[in-house]
């Protein structure tokens, strides 16, 4: 905490020295003079979490202060740390004008700079401290879970607000919002860039979560998960169309959905205004027509490389049973070539030899693991890597893994792979894995995870016939198993626990724990975070607070 005496005279002063230095040589001890008293400010701690809309008490100690405290003036000011959501937000404001802050916080939820000032005016000079004050709420910060309720969208929360834990229900139940039949997904994308470049702004900030069900799918606001109509899909869509997708993503700012008619693209770095344009799930035939395909309900994609220009975008083709990509991003900048649609991996282009493309297989599962395989070429030496992404296939009743580091186009035109085959693995040994309805593929080393009733079971993917190791099971049925990749550095390491929703039936009967899987030896077998009384879960996501500038 730093204290700062600032002379608001001090440009005088300094020219009235300048002009008269050689006549004080010449007059010395002709003048009195006196020190200022300085005030010493002392209670305010570094940082200070305050609930909005709820009373905030912040007692001062102040040292220093004349007999005639009438001489003093004071002021408590909260300058705006995050991008302003419209004029409403001002960049600052005055909270009060006296010795204590003891009053109602009105301000929008997020980080501000509060700094406390103390003025003298007999002396004209005024003193200063300052904090980081963070003004949340019940939903700032928390365990966020889509459950359904009688098959429509049900809302959870859990938080921690100053040292107590809230469980908010049903936060959706009093909208107009239409789409309430069916929840699939919430899917949050990247609010924001930050300096370091480890993250790119990916959506709406003022909006970055994205709803999606069978009916369709809308945007919710960052503060409350609020509905408003122009977070509904279709006002994203360059043809207004009610798109109903299956998942999003982006690599880096280029976003990719899929839908039941098919795949998507969408330019953020373009701003908020990004909309998503035409399909591109088709392949071109020898006479170079399109030949639309169906593609998998997935989008394979390295999600954690900000620095891409084309990235590869991978999909499973139903029709033709084979993987395609869609060269990304600037592909069409690059090459010329703007109506690129999907084209068909191939061994001959591919880096690595942990398997040859199979052909005929039906799709099983597909996941973007952030579990990092090589530093990016495009940018060496800046920490950026290429993610793997596994796919499960099955074949006369086996299931077959493969991993897939998804890299920039951009190499292929530079002679290097675009992509690169890094695990395969025959399940065959992993006990009633053809009964698994959840998979989750760690971050951090080589395991998958997998789900079976209520029962976990851990892969190690070293040995290309790898077996199941039982690890815990729980009551009831497992209705969501993911590692979730938190955003904030401070998270980082929350990236590598094992998130575990189950339903015990009957109303609020189902349960989320948390274990801690960074150890791929050992068996997991105690939880270290567990909370209860939610609707059946669908999908479970960690919302994290907007980073202080």
């Amino acid at each position: 905490m730093k204290q700062i005496l600032y002379r608001i005279k001090s440009l005088f002063l300094l020219v009235a020295i300048a002009g008269g230095i050689s006549a004080c040589a010449d007059d010395k001890g002709n003048y009195n003079y006196h020190d200022i008293p300085e005030v010493k400010i002392e209670g305010i701690g570094n940082s200070i979490t305050a609930l909005a809309y709820q009373n905030l008490s912040i007692p001062v100690q102040l040292d220093g202060l004349q007999a005639d405290e009438n001489r003093y003036e004071y002021e408590w000011l909260a300058i705006r740390q995050f991008e302003a959501e419209d004029a409403n937000d001002t960049a600052s404001e005055v909270l009060a004008t006296t010795k204590e802050f003891n009053d109602i916080i009105s301000l929008r939820p997020g980080p501000y700079k509060l700094i406390y000032t103390v003025k003298d005016k007999q002396l004209d000079v005024f003193y200063q401290q300052q904090a980081n004050l963070s003004v949340v709420t019940t939903t700032s910060e928390g365990w966020v879970l889509l459950c359904s309720e009688n098959g429509n969208v049900r809302l959870d929360m859990i938080s921690t607000v100053l040292g107590e834990e809230v469980h908010s229900k049903d936060m959706l139940a009093d909208s107009d919002m239409p789409f309430k039949k069916g929840p699939l997904a919430l899917i949050a994308l990247s609010p924001e860039s930050t300096e370091d470049m480890s993250a790119v702004q990916q959506v709406d900030p003022t909006s970055p979560f994205y709803l999606v069900t069978e009916e369709g799918t809308t945007r919710l606001h960052k503060d409350a998960f609020e509905w408003k109509e122009e977070y509904l899909m279709k006002y994203e869509m360059g043809d207004m169309s009610d798109a109903k997708p299956t998942h999003i993503t982006s690599a880096s700012y280029f976003r990719m959905m899929v839908t039941p008619d098919g795949t998507h693209s969408s330019n953020f770095g373009s701003g908020t205004d990004a909309l998503w344009e035409s399909r591109l799930n088709y392949l071109r035939n020898d006479d170079n027509t399109k030949e639309y395909i169906q593609v998998a309900p997935y989008v394979g994609c390295n999600i954690t490389n900000p620095m891409q220009y084309a990235p590869v975008f991978m999909f499973y083709d139903l029709n033709h049973k084979q993987f395609v990509y869609h060269p990304g991003g600037m592909y069409g900048g690059l090459t010329g070539d703007l109506t690129v649609g999907c084209l068909n991996m191939s061994d001959d282009e591919a880096g690595g030899d942990a398997f040859s493309f199979p052909v005929g297989y039906n799709y099983v599962y597909m996941e973007n693991s952030g579990r990092k395989y090589s530093e990016s070429a495009m940018m060496p030496g800046f920490g950026f890597f290429n993610n793997i992404t596994f796919t499960i296939l099955e074949n006369n009743g086996v299931y077959h893994l493969y991993g897939i580091a998804l890299d920039d186009y951009y190499m292929a035109l530079m002679g290097m792979p675009p992509y690169t085959k890094t695990h395969y693995a025959n399940l065959s040994n992993c006990i009633d894995i053809t009964q698994a309805k959840h998979f989750a593929f760690s971050p951090l080393n080589d395991q998958m995870f997998y789900a079976v009733d209520g029962k976990v079971y851990r892969v190690n993917l070293d040995t290309s016939t790898p077996s199941a190791q039982f690890q815990f099971d729980v009551p009831g049925e497992i209705t969501c198993l993911k590692f979730y990749l938190y955003r904030n550095a401070e998270n980082a390491r929350r990236s590598y626990d094992l998130i575990v929703g189950s339903d015990k039936g009957g109303t609020d009967g189902s349960e989320l724990r948390v274990y801690e899987a960074i150890d791929n030896l050992a068996q997991i077998t105690d939880y270290k975070e567990y909370h209860s009384g939610f609707g059946r879960i669908v999908d479970i996501i960690y919302k994290e607070p907007i980073t202080q500038e």
